[in-house]
């Protein structure tokens, strides 16, 4: 009997939360509206506000995460094979100090402020400026169990993501 692979794929659509913040927006435009218009007027632009918004809100949550053993995608951008290096979950404590560091590292960032954890996904092609990927996972851990270290590992890089080089003397 053939087992599938593990695989994990999750979208990293919006809270709850920031539906609220839309429907709060729309609210407020409508209202503010119907002080110095007609109530049709104000009642338009509140569901365009809504569905402006609502549509922005779900296109930025529609990315989706896929992790595959010996492969991992996030929006467009993918790690295959030897390119992709160690898989580390990141706990909201730590998911927060990488994102402080990430600027100055040049690493890729594909981040949703909804969610607080993530994975740190180490970039193991040397032609590649960007040392490591930072991305948003409801289930960090679940992403390292799956994609696993199957690449080389990665290089010695400095924070500014050039490749390390010993020192000749």
């Amino acid at each position: 009997m053939e087992t599938n692979p593990p695989r994990h794929c999750e979208r990293l659509v919006a809270s709850g939360l920031w539906w609220g913040i839309v429907a709060l927006a729309a609210v407020i435009v409508a209202w503010l509206l119907l002080v110095a218009t007609s109530p049709a007027i104000a009642a338009t632009a509140g569901l365009a506000t809504l569905v402006v918004l609502g549509a922005g809100l779900w296109r930025w949550g529609a990315l989706r995460v896929v992790a595959e053993p010996g492969r991992f995608r996030a929006g467009d951008a993918s790690l295959d094979g030897p390119h992709l290096g160690r898989v580390e979950a990141l706990d909201p404590t730590a998911w927060r100090a990488a994102l402080d560091r990430a600027g100055t590292d040049r690493a890729f960032l594909l981040t949703r402020p909804w969610i607080d954890r993530g994975v740190r996904v180490e970039v193991a092609d040397p032609a590649d400026p960007t040392p490591y990927w930072l991305v948003s996972t409801r289930r960090p851990a679940t992403v390292e169990r799956v994609v696993g270290h199957t690449g080389p590992a990665p290089d010695e890089r400095t924070s500014d993501g050039q490749e390390a080089r010993e020192e000749e003397g």
